[in-house]
């Protein structure tokens, strides 16, 4: 069995109990109707504890999903949020030239309740997903709700991927969570993997061990996204810098009731969704990498935008003049999450 895996979502099956207002995640921007009983709330500041505290982290690395009002807790709130970082990393891979998949063999590992594989199979396709993961009952809670999603593709739960060679391996939220044998096991998975899609938070310590996993891949694999070289990664010259973005929220979770009184009661920021990604290919890109990438969030005050770019050379700095380019300056104040290059 691996360590347990903590950071993914929990997506509740349509149908369980207490789902009366959660309709499906499609994994296309939509969002669930947030309304907490006392309940749910409890047990989502129970599973925040672990989450956010290293020490409860490693202490809970048995199964810490109770029952299924866990999971159900734990979507009616919290599932979405992984859900549009995916969908950010799914856009940008798709810009960068990543292909429809659908005959693969798709391994969502440490699936949680399935988020990463049916975002996945919403965007490029599917023929058969495997959900692993540590808990049996998630892995079941996965595949039960990738079936309702996408009735056209075969899903099974893995317990045991040691011999699994999927055309499409899917990580989530992991690198805070494994142990040594853990890391291991999922290198060795790695190098059966023809294609792989990533996501991890985007704090400095997530981030940088996702670039040193970039760097042990750079020498065998074609880094697809976000890198715009095949280069060591710049981010990694300097402990002060880190290579992260920020998935943008739907709109209504800023305007609907239900959402800004759960946020407020789990202490939860609405506008932070910070992300790191990998999408790296065994096979050569077919289309050509952009000169640069757009880092973190610009720093934006009245007369111009200080923006971080990734670059061949080195993470660079530029400056956007809010009176020579208005529109970008605007955009870069009012929509930054949708800027990956500068003209």
């Amino acid at each position: 069995m691996l360590p347990a895996l903590r950071g993914q979502d929990r997506t509740q099956p349509p149908g369980e109990p207490g789902s009366r207002r959660l309709p499906k995640l499609r994994c296309r921007g939509d969002t669930a109707v947030v309304t907490l009983s006392r309940d749910e709330l409890a047990r989502l500041q129970r599973l925040r504890g672990i989450f956010l505290d290293d020490d409860l982290a490693r202490a809970a690395r048995t199964d810490y999903w109770r029952d299924d009002a866990d999971l159900a807790a734990y979507a009616r709130m919290l599932a979405p949020r992984i859900g549009w970082k995916w969908q950010a990393a799914l856009a940008e891979s798709r810009a960068r030239g990543w292909r429809r998949t659908d005959q693969a063999v798709v391994l969502d590992y440490g699936c949680g309740t399935g988020i990463a594989g049916r975002c996945y199979t919403a965007a490029f396709g599917a023929g058969t997903v495997l959900c692993h993961d540590r808990s049996p009952r998630a892995m079941a809670f996965a595949a039960a709700a990738l079936r309702q999603a996408a009735p056209g593709t075969a899903v099974h739960p893995a317990s045991n991927v040691g011999a699994v060679r999927p055309d499409v391996l899917l990580v989530s939220h992991v690198l805070g969570e494994l142990d040594a044998d853990g890391e291991r096991q999922l290198a060795a998975l790695l190098e059966r993997s023809a294609q792989v899609l990533w996501v991890e938070p985007g704090n400095r310590q997530c981030s940088r061990r996702l670039s040193g996993v970039r760097e042990r891949l750079r020498g065998t694999w074609h880094i697809l996204a976000p890198c715009p070289h095949p280069g060591a990664c710049p981010a990694l010259a300097s402990a002060d810098d880190w290579c992260h973005f920020f998935a943008p929220p739907p709109p209504e979770v800023f305007t609907d009731g239900d959402w800004v009184r759960a946020a407020r009661e789990l202490g939860i920021d609405q506008r932070a969704l910070p992300y790191a990604f990998l999408a790296a290919t065994r096979t050569a890109p077919s289309s050509a990498a952009p000169p640069h990438r757009v880092l973190g969030r610009p720093e934006v005050d009245a007369h111009q935008a200080r923006v971080r770019l990734c670059t061949a050379t080195g993470v660079q700095h530029a400056t956007v003049q809010k009176r020579s380019a208005p529109a970008l300056w605007r955009q870069l104040k009012k929509d930054p999450a949708t800027v990956r290059n500068l003209p």
